[in-house]
């Protein structure tokens, strides 16, 4: 009888039952191994890969659109497979079941766990101007002359893994430290800021070399610098004072050499031996938390409170991040985080409205146009307004220009001010002159990528892209066959391969059809045609007005809310979201409800959250 006991136990155990590849991936490859396989991958996509509720958690996103698809019955497609080859009531009744059950699983956390792993980063170009701009006084942006700074993750250029490091950066940051630290000695002042030890009569050079290089390297390293940190650099400024040079060019080419050491350069996160799980240490969460908010380096508090081990007290913290916001260079998050989610920043450049047909849009109404969005976000921030204000409000920011553009009385001079507005078709970004030029072509407007910019942009369900022979609608709406934009799209529409997304993305275009090309409100098109605005969106939603839009858009804000927690999250981390940062999404958006909506609680549930606090050794 032991025997057979001790055989038993040398036999290897059963693999727990995955319910997902049990239960789903059966179905899966029934289904939709066909058309969506290994051998062929129509539409670009194939389902092969979810095979195991892990493989779930990794793409579930991409399932939420599988269970839309099969739920409303578009796929598989009942028009070219027979009757009797389709799937039962019940059978897409269980695969919507196991991928429903796959999502409250991530909400609630149902799995191991991780704060995930950033990757060691490098200054993008916004926060190497910032930086020098705070550390040195310097009142110009050497970054500009950077190489551009790719999109990353979630679509943001300060994500590690997009953030490389070609060879002729290198070359610019050597020239860009030169240019600075030649400034800074060319001001009084400035130098003051460097100098903060001179030598005297208790004071030798060789000493005061060493406390000022250490103090600017701790403010430049964002950590308190080691006399080994300092020991090449002094050994410079050492060498330079022995053969005689005055104290503050003996120091010159020693604090050049800050601006090109690694430290400086990246954002560098220590790992801990042995661990799977760790809590930052209280400089790198200031570091964190000054990067986040002010896309700078920590300050002189920030760094003081670090290196008493203060910083990562909860009130402290929230406090810290309090008075971050209540800074002006806050509003890096309107330029830099709200910017590239809301792309308003392709207003300054991108954006090229044709200015033979719209010879109101000037330099200086473009840059009107972005500082409303900007002063938008900011004064969200500022004001702790809810966040269901990006999609209606009452206000904006204008000055004499952008008012008059809009059609706003009583608007005087140059300077932008919040003002109220009584049309509420207006209000909110979709309203913004920055968007709706932005997602405009440079003759007519475009329902298209006005449509697909709610969808990804506001919501985070972006359409999948056009097929290869999906063909392009013309460039200018004015038709010689007299034939209005919108019939000429509801032609192209016809064709089978692009029926299915423009039925979901026309219809928030069309509603946005009083607004022009230059984000005017409009009755007639450039046809003279009345604006044909009316749209009708699946449930039978229908609209013909950007007020109307947005009542339903906030009748429903799930998607919304769980999209600007996921992007801000991102935003922090500086890293692609991932699975298991589902549970802290859910969070923020149950805290989100919990505060009336406001911004600023959501700003410090992040800096609160594991992974904003702790690192991984996975990614």
């Amino acid at each position: 009888m032991l025997r057979i006991i001790s055989i038993f136990l040398l036999l290897p155990l059963a693999a727990p039952a995955d319910d997902f590849s049990t239960r789903a991936q059966p179905l899966l490859k029934k289904f939709c191994y066909e058309c969506h396989g290994k051998k062929t991958q129509e539409g670009g996509i194939q389902v092969t890969q979810l095979k195991t509720t892990q493989d779930a958690f990794e793409y579930h996103r991409f399932l939420k659109n599988i269970a839309h698809e099969v739920e409303t019955g578009a796929m598989p497609p009942k028009d070219e497979i027979p009757e009797d080859e389709l799937p039962t009531a019940a059978e897409r009744a269980q695969l919507i079941a196991e991928i429903d059950s796959v999502r409250k699983k991530l909400e609630k956390g149902d799995f191991n766990r991780n704060p995930g792993r950033p990757t060691i980063r490098r200054l993008n170009r916004n926060e190497y101007n910032y930086t020098v701009r705070d550390l040195f006084g310097v009142n110009f942006y050497p970054g500009q002359n950077f190489p551009a700074d790719g999109a990353g993750g979630e679509g943001f250029d300060n994500v590690g893994d997009a953030l490389f490091v070609p060879p002729v950066l290198m070359e610019k940051y050597l020239s860009a430290s030169k240019k600075i630290i030649d400034d800074t000695y060319a001001d009084p002042i400035l130098i003051a800021r460097l100098l903060v030890v001179t030598p005297s009569e208790k004071t030798s050079p060789q000493d005061a070399a060493k406390a000022v290089l250490k103090y600017n390297a701790s403010l430049a390293f964002r950590r308190s610098a080691t006399d080994e940190d300092v020991a090449a650099i002094l050994a410079l400024a050492e060498k330079n004072l022995a053969e005689g040079r005055p104290f503050d060019e003996a120091l010159k080419a020693p604090l050049q050499s800050l601006l090109l050491h690694p430290s400086f350069i990246f954002r560098i996160e220590n790992d801990q031996q042995g661990k799977p799980n760790w809590r930052i240490n209280d400089f790198e969460l200031a570091t964190r938390l000054s990067y986040f908010l002010w896309s700078s380096s920590p300050d002189r508090e920030l760094l003081r409170l670090a290196s008493e081990g203060k910083l990562s007290d909860p009130a402290t913290l929230r406090q810290q991040t309090e008075r971050l916001l209540n800074d002006p260079r806050s509003e890096a998050l309107a330029r830099h985080f709200a910017g590239q989610w809301l792309a308003f920043d392709e207003i300054r450049e991108v954006a090229d409205p044709d200015t033979t047909r719209f010879p109101s849009f000037t330099p200086t109404l473009r840059t009107a146009m972005y500082r409303e969005s900007v002063e938008f976000f900011d004064g969200l921030v500022r004001e702790n307004k809810p966040v269901t204000d990006l999609i209606d409000a009452n206000y904006t920011y204008a000055n004499d220009e952008l008012a008059r553009h809009y059609g706003i009385p009583g608007i005087i001079g140059g300077k932008m001010r919040k003002v109220p507005l009584a049309d509420r078709n207006r209000g909110g970004v979709i309203g913004q002159a920055s968007i709706l030029v932005s997602t405009s072509v440079p003759l007519r407007t475009s329902p298209v990528k006005r449509g697909k910019w709610i969808l990804d942009n506001l919501l985070g369900t972006p359409p999948p892209p056009p097929p290869p022979n999906a063909g392009v609608l013309p460039g200018d709406d004015k038709s010689p066959s007299g034939l209005t934009f919108r019939q000429q799209l509801e032609a192209h529409r016809q064709k089978k391969e692009c029926a299915g997304c423009h039925a979901k993305i026309d219809p928030l275009g069309f509603g946005l059809e009083n607004f022009d090309a230059i984000g005017r409100w409009r009755e007639k098109d450039s046809n003279g045609q009345p604006v044909d605005s009316k749209a009708t969106l699946p449930g039978d939603l229908v609209f013909s007005t950007p007020a109307e839009l947005k009542k339903i858009l906030l009748s429903s804000d799930e998607l919304f809310l769980r999209n600007i927690a996921r992007k801000m999250l991102a935003y922090s981390l500086g890293r692609s979201l991932e699975y298991y940062d589902e549970p802290v999404i859910s969070a923020l958006v149950t805290d989100l409800r919990k505060n009336q909506f406001r911004i600023r609680p959501l700003i410090h549930a992040i800096t609160a959250s594991n992974p904003f606090q702790n690192r991984s050794t996975k990614r």
